[in-house]
């Protein structure tokens, strides 16, 4: 293959073997922060956090994202924060308005053994992380089977294109 349709194949073949491998990596780390957030509800401890402050970051290419971060007391009485927690767009919208917050609180769930934002999930907004990260595994697992199999049949379209070649001369 030549020209402009040689270069569109070879840039197929690149996507397609992204997709083989960053699929599949995408559904792990999806998995694993379902996990997280799955086990922080059922084992985390119950607490009324302060609102510190929340972030909103637009990127280039369109999106944007938002972090919140919080402050409580544990069960001990330590002084705890976690930093850039994400949460949902939908959620965001709930807690901020003209670009102010309209919530000094929020109830959370934390593991009490666990320091940092991994160890706390906002209880309004757990439930739609969980869903986004099981949505994301069917996205990546997807990505995945598409490419793996795109990128064999086009290594087996090649094989064959070069035995034919190699026969022909």
């Amino acid at each position: 293959m030549s020209g402009i349709i040689g270069w569109i194949a070879g840039k197929i073949k690149w996507l397609l073997l992204i997709a083989a491998i960053g699929g599949p990596v995408l559904a792990f780390f999806s998995w694993q922060d379902g996990e997280r957030v799955r086990k922080i509800a059922a084992e985390g401890i119950e607490a009324q956090a302060s609102v510190e402050g929340a972030t909103r970051t637009k990127r280039r290419r369109g999106g944007t994202s938002y972090s919140i971060d919080l402050a409580w007391k544990d069960k001990n009485g330590q002084d705890r924060t976690a930093e850039k927690i994400s949460v949902s767009t939908e959620f965001a919208s709930r807690i901020i308005t003209n670009d102010k917050l309209t919530v000094s609180t929020l109830p959370i769930k934390y593991l009490p053994d666990e320091p940092g934002k991994d160890s706390v999930i906002i209880q309004g907004d757990a439930a739609k992380q969980a869903d986004l990260d099981h949505e994301m595994i069917y996205v990546g697992a997807g990505a995945g089977v598409i490419g793996i199999l795109g990128s064999a049949l086009f290594f087996w379209l090649g094989r064959r294109r070069s035995e034919n070649e190699e026969q022909t001369a």
